[in-house]
């Protein structure tokens, strides 16, 4: 069982607002759209399904996302700041 408390809260970057809460032992995102993207999308309800501690499947997101899963990934930057990455693309080495 993942300790959900810690990743509790809300995060901001240009644009957009991610609210993480726990609801019945289970993570919960809502991806919102604001100021200038605010009319992009109606906000983003995702299920975070454990992976490990700090990784999660994020599910239900929709279209404007991925039909499938998506990664959501906790991390804290050197000066301790907490961070959420959702919806990252990776491209690998291919050469």
């Amino acid at each position: 069982m993942v300790d959900l408390a810690p990743l509790v809260g809300t995060d901001r970057r240009e644009g957009v607002v991610i609210t993480v809460t726990e609801r019945d032992g289970t993570g919960h995102a809502v991806y919102e759209f604001v100021d200038g993207m605010k009319d992009f999308s109606e906000p983003l309800e995702i299920d975070l399904v454990p992976v490990s501690a700090t990784v999660f499947a994020g599910t239900g997101g929709g279209a404007a996302f991925s039909e499938d899963y998506m990664p959501v990934v906790f991390s804290r930057l050197e000066d301790g700041t907490g961070c959420v990455h959702i919806g990252m693309r990776c491209g690998p080495k291919a050469a």
